[in-house]
Parts: C-alpha cells; structure tokens; sequence
C-alpha cells in the first residue's frame, strides 16, 4: 500500500467516526412523542417514502425541473461508480470488462451531471443568492473527484491525483452538505414513518385525481 492508500485509508476512518458521532448527537436529541391515534401505517410510510415517493410525479417540485432532476440522478450514479473504484483501487482489485466499461459510462455521465448543476448554481441569479460557499465546494470536490475516477479508470497516470483529491473529499464529508449522504436515509425514513403513521403516505388514489 502505497503512501496515498493510505492517507485515502486514514482520511476515510475520519469521514466514518465523525459522521458516526454527527448521528449520535443527533440521536441525542431523543425521539418525538406523537400523542394522536394512528390512521395508518408507519413502515408503508417509510416504504412508500423510499420508493414511490422517490418518483418524479410524486413531487410537483421535479415534475417542474425534469433536467435537474436527470442530472442529479447521474451525478449521484457517477459518485457511486467513482466510490466502486476507489474501493478496486485500495483493494487492488482489477474490475471486469463489462463493470469497468459501465463505471466509465456513469462517471461520464456523473461529470456532467455535477457540472450542469454546479453551472446552473452559478449562472441563475435566484439559485446563486440561495447558495453558500459550501453549496459550491461540495460540488466542485464531488464533480472533480467523479471525472478524475474517470480518468483512472483509462490511465494509471491519474491514479495520484485522484487518490489526493479523495483524500480532500473524505475529509470534508462530515464538514458540509456532503454529510447527507448520511441524513438523507435517516429524515427519508422518519418523513416516510411520521406520514404514514398519519395515513397521508402513501397517498391515495382519490389524491391523486
């Protein structure tokens, strides 16, 4: 293992541990008394939330920003691709033919995904005054770190500079809005649960006509 491996290694233990503690402070908080009678159920709440709920037609939001919504999908495909090389590359691991050529196609199209994004942050006058320095950095490392696996997955020669990037990157996980990739799951579950248990997830039919 190289000296990068294992700073990526070192960097990664970091990004676990503090978002580990992150969640525990959250937990802290303790859980909320619901003092209603139930109408329906929390875990087809909780399923509908992480499935149908997901869908386009589910939020009026997506169904009014479709190309942003296309490009987030295959941005956050691209940093999975990216993350599956990372994890062939600290294990060396030679990926197969076909899963080499998929990670290059999703981290293309994870490339341009995050840059759409990211032009679009800067370029609309309403977004860029809703947006904070770390709505632009957290992107940019996300975008970069998609493209250089990218690069690795043709040449060995970006090996070092993506593996320094990813070293960035983990490391400032836990200290943006990158952390939810964390607390997505777990306010995803507990909107799911808290409308379900309210008998208003998943809608039904008569709310949708």
């Amino acid at each position: 293992m190289t000296a990068l491996h294992a700073g990526v290694m070192l960097c990664l233990a970091w990004a676990v541990l503090a978002l580990a503690s992150l969640r525990r402070r959250a937990k802290a908080f303790g859980a909320r008394r619901l003092y209603a009678k139930p109408a329906g159920d929390p875990g087809r709440g909780a399923r509908y939330a992480f499935t149908a709920g997901m869908a386009p037609w589910a939020k009026e939001s997506v169904l009014l920003n479709l190309p942003s919504y296309a490009a987030g999908l295959a941005f956050h495909a691209g940093v999975a691709a990216a993350f599956g090389l990372l994890a062939a590359d600290l294990l060396r691991l030679e990926p197969a033919v076909a899963w080499l050529l998929l990670a290059r196609l999703l981290t293309v199209a994870g490339t341009l995904g995050g840059a759409a994004l990211l032009g679009k942050r800067i370029l609309l006058p309403r977004l860029r005054g809703l947006s904070c320095p770390d709505d632009f950095v957290a992107n940019l490392l996300t975008t970069l770190f998609v493209l250089l696996a990218c690069g690795r997955s043709f040449s060995r020669s970006f090996e070092g500079i993506w593996l320094a990037e990813a070293m960035v990157l983990l490391a400032y996980v836990p200290l943006g809005k990158i952390r939810h990739c964390l607390f997505f799951f777990s306010t995803r579950y507990h909107l799911g649960a808290f409308f379900g248990r309210r008998g208003t997830f998943p809608p039904s039919r008569s709310h949708h006509a």
